[in-house]
């Protein structure tokens, strides 16, 4: 299946240091001349700059940088490993084309008048083989027994994959991916007396996954730029560094999980005892399971590498000019990062659950529902390799190894105090055909697994280390070490922190609805009702170790710049440290450290819905189900793995409540399901049996779009960030939304009404208040069924996704301080997909 990515790429030229033709002026951050016309009375603005630098020149020719500052290391991965344009510099992107000028500033900053000039055209391909073995039988007193296997195969190849919504991976930079599941199960059903039923179950599941880049085990390109400090993990771990470019598509291998191996297994023993007594159908029951999940996976090990145009501005500021693309040529990251070591897991867990139900007829109209559940899961915990957390019981975070000290082997406390009650009551009103329903619930969400996975990218194990520059002015580091690395020493490198409360309660959800029932006829009901809920407890990611925003080094203004561990921890034998020169108390063992990352289960959410359901049950060939919601959803953090592709931690840490907006907030949202039995034509002989047992099924599905927040590329406030985000937000100066029905792929929404806000601020936008294009598919099968002999029967079925090939819009660029602001390159979803497959049941 082909793959249609829009991507920008830098110019032949420009990899030689050219910007003649790229509409962009570029200055040399090695230059700083005073402002003869600066106002000290005024704040330092790009109006009133206090300083002024050198515009790039050779051989007196305007925004050239000379061939001697152009870092060897980055001109070599331009040349060998990212396409030349295949496309107009200019392509048609209707009113308002790349590199425009806004508020009458110079080019907005960026790639310039080439962005938009790759068409990548690549096929995808994924195969799928699955098959199951079933097994019932029934004893003589009603008892049954029912085995099950089933097993499902799936590889692939992932051309242009989107990374945290920087757009989609250049040619050579796809990735594999090799799956194989399986499940067996049996279950019995035990009729204890004509009243009773006992059903007891048993599940193994289990699932290896592989994921690997293009270049794994064949092309080490870390070697062959020859970076040092980076590329951890052997060849199975082959590849490139990431280089992410403001205005440029992403460049290099993916740096999330790439390589990676798992293999999951769950065991689950199952059991619910059913008592039908008097009016009351009551149930009682539990259920334990056994995680058992070794994991081998590699974050940012080949180097994680951010430009921006900052380096290279006339007046170190966000005035509009620059170019993150002369940052890369001269070997100038605003951010890098890399994790040194090679992080393995072998994870256990357990879980456990019982719970008592009761279906009550209070009268021949009233139905009482209610259930008390109760949930506990036992923190996960390393069996093979020590882990790390922070504890902040003195007031400050000190680290922790998990079993040492008396901090708990799974790095959190258990909670164990997880009741759930359920409540509910059905009316029923004979005479006007009408029912009432209302419920409410609490529900208890488990934890991501893969948060607790970033422990395991900590120190004393993993080091996960970021160095980070002013946004404006590249530090004596960045300008000396370029892309390299010294070696991971506890005790000197400045690391990263990942951290979990350790003493954070239970996730829940609390959710009530009402609704009303109306029967429209014998076959067909009509219900309006309205669905809440509000999530409590639940987490977010909040940045303790943030600098205030400002010029500068961000190290020195960081809350906690060293982190000690607890008194008497024992480091792995295989560990060196070394004190820092300072700042270390005396017989204690800390590290320099920068951003912490800490998940706190703080954050809340808040959903009300109003929706139609018209349901038709099976009658002369035709059943339906059709669905109207309208819905309003908001949180107060954001979302993790955002559909929206938005930043996961917050603009500004001191300041949570400001994050309050719309979350996965889909407005408006109708679905169509119905399957229909045709007829046939009452013949004899062959046309009868060619036009009997033929059905036609379809889903149709429309909804309005996600919304997502119009950000800043790189982190302009020199406040801090984490691998990937970028949570700067953008001023609001004007009125963002086209009138409907103008927005298209060119401009999906008025940039003009946005702008960077000056060096070191935060931006006045609010999270997610700009909504994407809608998504519209309608899916259609055609299914022919055969009998052969009396148990055996064989189904063809002819299946159309997106059956109208319908192109669903992706999301817009969302960086103001890009050329590509407000464009959609990508589709959100597949065109038509056409599957052909066949049963065979005995």
């Amino acid at each position: 299946m082909a793959h249609t990515m829009i991507d920008t790429v830098p110019t032949l030229a420009e990899v030689n240091g050219d910007f003649t033709q790229s509409g962009i002026n570029i200055y040399n951050p090695f230059s700083s001349n005073p402002n003869p016309a600066f106002d000290p009375t005024k704040p330092v603005s790009p109006s009133n700059p206090q300083f002024i630098r050198d515009r790039f020149q050779d051989n007196n020719v305007n925004n050239v940088i000379p061939a001697n500052l152009i870092n060897p290391v980055a001109q070599a991965f331009l040349m060998n490993h990212v396409p030349m344009p295949n496309a107009d510099m200019m392509m048609d992107m209707g009113t308002m084309p790349c590199g425009r000028a806004m508020m009458g500033a110079p080019t907005v900053v960026g790639a310039g008048n080439d962005c938009n000039n790759y068409i990548d055209v690549r096929n995808a391909y994924n195969a799928n083989d699955q098959g199951t073995i079933r097994i019932d039988h029934i004893f003589d007193r009603g008892d049954s027994l029912s085995a099950r296997y089933s097993a499902s195969s799936e590889h692939g190849f992932t051309p242009g994959e989107m990374v945290s919504g920087l757009g989609s991976l250049l040619p050579g930079f796809g990735s594999f991916h090799d799956n194989f599941s399986q499940q067996g199960s049996i279950s019995w059903n035990r009729v204890v007396n004509p009243s009773v039923l006992n059903t007891a179950s048993i599940t193994i599941s289990r699932l290896a996954m592989h994921r690997s880049s293009e270049n794994s085990d064949n092309n080490d390109i870390v070697s062959e730029l020859g970076i040092v400090g980076v590329g951890f993990g052997g060849k199975g771990a082959f590849g490139s560094p990431f280089f992410n470019v403001q205005g440029f598509s992403p460049m290099g291998d993916n740096y999330a999980a790439t390589p990676m191996k798992a293999w999951d297994t769950v065991i689950e023993g199952r059991d619910v005892l059913s008592w039908q007594h008097g009016r009351h159908s009551l149930k009682f029951g539990g259920s334990y399971r056994d995680f058992i999940w070794p994991m081998w996976g590699f974050f940012q090990n080949r180097g994680y590498y951010q430009f921006t145009s900052g380096f290279t501005t006339q007046t170190a500021t966000n005035d509009g000019t620059g170019s993150a693309l002369a940052s890369f040529l001269l070997g100038l990251p605003a951010v890098k990062q890399r994790q040194a070591g090679i992080p393995q897991m072998q994870l256990r867990q357990w879980y456990a659950d019982g719970f008592a139900q009761d279906s009550f007829q209070l009268t021949h109209t009233t139905t009482i529902e209610m259930g008390l559940r109760y949930e506990y899961m036992n923190p996960l915990v390393d069996i093979a390799f020590t882990n790390s957390n922070l504890t902040f019981d003195s007031g400050i975070p000190s680290a922790f190894i998990g079993g040492q000290n008396g901090f708990p082997e799974g790095l959190k406390y258990p909670n164990r105090h997880n009741f759930a009650p359920r409540f509910g009551i059905s009316q029923a009103i004979p005479r006007y055909g009408l029912v009432l329903h209302s419920a409410f619930g609490i529900f208890y969400t488990p934890v991501d697994m893969n948060t607790w996975c970033n422990q395991r990218h900590n120190v004393p194990y993993v080091f996960p280390e970021t160095q980070q520059s002013d946004n404006f002015t590249p530090s004596a580091g960045i300008v000396s070490s370029h892309f390299n690395f010294g070696n991971p020493v506890l005790g000197q490198t400045t690391v990263s922190f990942g951290s979990m409360d350790p003493r954070a309660p239970s996730q829940y959800i609390e959710q009530w609805s009402l609704s009303v029932e109306k029967s429209l006829g014998q076959q067909t009901t009509l219900e309006v009702g309205y669905l809440g809920s509000h999530g409590v407890h639940l987490q977010r990611a909040h940045l303790i170790n943030n600098a205030p925003p400002g010029p500068g080094a961000i190290g020195p203004w960081r809350p906690f710049p060293r982190i000690s561990f607890v008194p008497d921890t024992v480091l792995p034998a295989n560990v060196t440290y070394t004190a820092p020169v300072v700042g270390c108390p005396n017989g204690t063992i800390c590290f320099p450290a920068s951003t912490i990352n800490l998940l706190e289960n703080t954050a809340q959410s808040w959903y009300d819905a109003g929706y139609v359901n018209v349901r038709r049950r099976y009658a002369r060939g035709l059943t339906f189900l059709g669905n109207y919601t309208w819905a309003k959803n908001l949180s107060d953090a954001p979302d993790f793995r955002s559909p929206m592709f938005e930043s996961a931690i917050p603009q500004n840490n001191n300041d949570l409540a400001a994050e309050k907006g719309p979350a996965c907030d889909v407005k408006h949202r109708f679905a169509l399901s119905a399957v229909y039995e045709l007829p046939g034509l009452k013949q004899s002989g062959l046309l009868d049996k060619l036009t009997h047992n033929w059905q036609v099924s379809t889903v149709y599905q429309i909804q309005s779009g996600f919304p997502f927040t119009v950000s800043v590329f790189g982190d302009t406030a020199n406040s801090g960030t984490v691998l990937g985000e970028n949570p700067i937000r953008a001023n609001v100066i004007g009125q963002p939304v086209f009138p409907s029905g103008t927005r298209t792929a060119a401009a999906w929404f008025n940039t003009a009404a946005f702008a960077a806000p000056a060096a070191f601020t935060f931006g006045n936008s609010g999270r997610n208040s700009i909504y994407g294009p809608g998504r519209q598919t309608l899916d259609f099968a055609v299914i022919r069924n055969f009998s052969i002999t009396e148990n055996t029967r064989f189904q063809f079925r002819a299946e159309f996704f997106n059956a109208l090939n319908h192109t669903n819009l992706g999301m817009p660029d969302r960086f103001v301080n890009t050329p590509q602001v407000g464009t959609i390159t990508e589709a959100a979803t597949p065109g038509r997909e056409i599957q052909l497959s066949a049963r065979l049941s005995f």
